[in-house]
């Protein structure tokens, strides 16, 4: 090749490259930085339309990324697909994150240079080009609508110095950095942030039972078979005495070693319970928080039974045994879960009754407990050491208070009608009517003499003394029935009043059995739509609150 073909190729060269500069350079809007202040905003949309929020974070000493998203589905529910779909109360959370991000001046332009992005913090955690130990990750927000369409995409970087609030921020698909006004709090990736706060939605007030089973479990290995190791403990039941506004026994038990078996352990005269530590469990009960969930296997019912096919899945068991759940064979098909550390079961005035079942310990990852770009909350007094907890309810028909029913008054006996009459009962003849009729009845007799002096004289007397038998006899007699239309308007008024009180206590009684029935039928309902909630899950709780809850009997009971 000469030296004029050279220079030719050169020249050629030369203008392509110039060209694919201009072409590939960034617009004068990234070159001229100035002009972005105070006329660019980020997040123009509509915060109504925001249905998925998506929020990436990476953990730069494990160099594991924490995936966060939360949904509207179809039916307009809002799930969490990253906890498998578990059920969010995340209308007014979204509402505040939406807010957030919309209409963000930019403050100030940083710079437009890529290899200052590790310097303010907005490296892109969901580049394919992130490598461990990598500095300047940031955190990735993501806004879309129903079409999955975005709405705003930001990696939101490191704080700016000495100004609150104050994020530097950049597009993933740009290089330039932005200062904007952001609230990080609103963008949390806490799950308890966006989930129902009250996981058992109890009234401490209507607590009426409690029952503690102090125990531990676990599954240990003796030779090459598999044996429970079970230490039982106590057996512990307290009932709320409304009349006196305190915590009473029902009963205190022990578990004798010796002889196998719950022995009557009772208060002595210098014991009494401790009011203020169950008081402290009934609020532990009622602030419930779960800090994580977990899908448990299927094939587990809402009472922890199992069938035969649960028992030949050994991922299922695995699963189980992991988090503190141990089966045990109830029959060669059938088996039932044991947890490691004990039960508590809490008895409502409604019937419904909660099982909480505790199991092992987990012990949050440093990835589990961030929170995206908000700064870490104090968290409990064992930080980050929780506690997998089973939830199930079912019904207790005993606790609902049967109603008390009044008696009905007895209606008159009425008298046996005399052969060949009518409706009417006749009453039967007194003393003084019969005798009456005797005296009667003498006096008719024919005389047979009648022009004997003496048989006038008797006569005579015979009718006086018969007259004043009668004087004596008819008195009562014609007091009784003077007026028989009075006396018979007053058993008849009396007969009336039976009827209606009869009446009014049987509608009464009905209204009470109604409301019973009633009761019965709202608890059945509420088990069953609370089983619904708990059915699926493994909940994660702070293992202080378990301390507070599943109390042994040192802590039921004080000098």
């Amino acid at each position: 090749m000469n030296e004029f073909k050279k220079t030719a190729l050169f020249i050629v060269v030369a203008i392509v490259t110039v060209g694919l500069a201009f072409l590939t350079k960034p617009s004068t809007a990234d070159l001229d930085l100035d002009t972005l202040v105070g006329d660019k905003t980020i997040g123009d949309f509509d915060p109504n339309n925001a249905k998925r929020l998506r929020i990436v974070t990476f953990g730069e000493d494990t160099a594991t990324l924490q995936d966060f998203e939360v949904a509207q589905n179809d039916s307009g529910l809002w799930t969490l697909p990253s906890k498998n779909g578990y059920p969010a109360d995340a209308e007014q959370q979204m509402g505040e994150a939406a807010g957030s991000l919309l209409d963000r001046e930019v403050l100030a332009v940083k710079s437009n240079n890529p290899t200052d992005h590790e310097q303010y913090g907005v490296v892109d955690p969901d580049s394919p080009k992130l490598e461990a130990g990598q500095k300047g990750v940031g955190t990735r927000v993501t806004m879309k609508d129903i079409n999955d369409e975005p709405l705003v995409d930001l990696v939101i970087g490191k704080a700016v110095k000495d100004a609150e609030d104050q994020r530097y921020v950049r597009e993933p698909n740009r290089d330039v950095v932005y200062v904007i006004e952001i609230d990080p709090s609103k963008l949390s990736t806490r799950f308890e942030d966006w989930i129902e706060d009250d996981l058992l939605k109890l009234n401490p007030m209507d607590i009426q039972e409690i029952k503690v089973n102090d125990y531990s479990a676990s599954l240990e290995l003796v030779g090459f078979q598999p044996q429970i190791e079970w230490n039982r403990r106590g057996e512990y039941s307290l009932r709320y005495d409304s009349a006196d506004s305190k915590w009473v026994v029902n009963s205190l038990k022990t578990y004798q070693t010796d002889a196998k078996d719950f022995v009557d352990d009772p208060l002595t005269e210098e014991q009494e319970l401790n009011q203020d530590k169950i008081g402290n469990l009934k609020d532990a009960l009622d602030d419930l928080l779960i800090v994580d969930v977990e899908q448990k296997p299927s094939g587990l019912s809402d009472d922890l039974k199992a069938g035969g096919d649960f028992l030949k899945n050994n991922n299922s068991i695995g699963s189980l045994m992991k988090r503190g759940f141990v089966p045990v064979p109830l029959t060669a098909d059938e088996l039932e879960i044991l947890s490691s550390e004990g039960e508590v079961v809490c008895t409502m005035k409604s019937g419904v009754e909660y099982v909480l079942r505790f199991g092992n310990l987990q012990v949050a990852s440093s990835g589990e407990t961030e929170q995206g770009i908000a700064d870490k909350k104090d968290g409990s007094e064992e930080d980050g050491v929780n506690r997998y907890l089973f939830v199930m309810v079912r019904f207790n028909e005993n606790a609902i208070e049967k109603p008390e029913l009044e008696a009905l008054p007895e209606l008159p006996a009425e008298k046996e009608p005399e052969a060949n009459t009518g409706a009417e009962t006749i009453a039967e003849p007194t003393e003084d009517s019969q005798v009456k009729t005797e005296d009667t009845s003498s006096t008719a007799e024919p005389d047979t003499d009648e022009t004997s002096p003496a048989s006038d004289s008797a006569t005579t007397d015979t009718k006086g003394d018969a007259a004043a038998g009668e004087e004596k006899t008819d008195e009562p007699a014609t007091d009784e029935s003077s007026d028989p239309s009075e006396a018979k308007d007053t058993s008849s008024e009396d007969l009336e009043k039976i009827i209606a009180d009869r009446k009014r206590i049987e509608e009464a009684n009905q209204r009470k059995l109604d409301e019973y029935k009633s009761k019965i039928d709202e608890g059945k309902k509420e088990v069953e739509e609370l089983n619904d909630r708990f059915g699926d899950w493994y909940y994660v709780i702070a293992n202080d609150i378990f301390k507070k809850i599943r109390l042994p009997r040192d802590d039921l009971v004080k000098a």
